[in-house]
């Protein structure tokens, strides 16, 4: 299995933590659109992998380019839910951050 796959599901993995608290009823909608936004950022998620355990990038200008990533999450599982607006944003924060420390954690030593 390659290091970007146990990335993948290292993040849909974590999205239940992630959805404790007001999204606690709506864990599987969670991780459907960790997936969905999974699906839509790949190629530039596994450029930025490679190039972070290369050390092309930095900590920082990796974390940059995810966040700005944020817009691909679209969340439609959980807007379909009903969920408020403020908890969807806190979701996808969340969801930034959680790809941020995974790929840490995954591609560099």
């Amino acid at each position: 299995m390659s290091a970007f796959t146990d990335f993948e599901k290292a993040v849909v993995a974590g999205v239940p933590a992630l959805a404790k608290g007001a999204l606690k009823d709506f864990a599987t909608q969670a991780q459907s659109d960790a997936r969905s936004f999974l699906r839509q950022a790949k190629e530039d998620l596994r450029r930025w992998t490679r190039e972070l355990r290369d050390n092309e990038l930095t900590k920082a200008e990796f974390a940059d380019l995810v966040k700005g990533q944020k817009d691909l999450a679209e969340l439609a599982a959980l807007t379909q839910a009903g969920l408020a607006l403020a908890a969807l944003q806190r979701f996808r924060d969340g969801l930034m951050k959680l790809v941020i420390d995974t790929a840490f954690k995954t591609f560099l030593p």
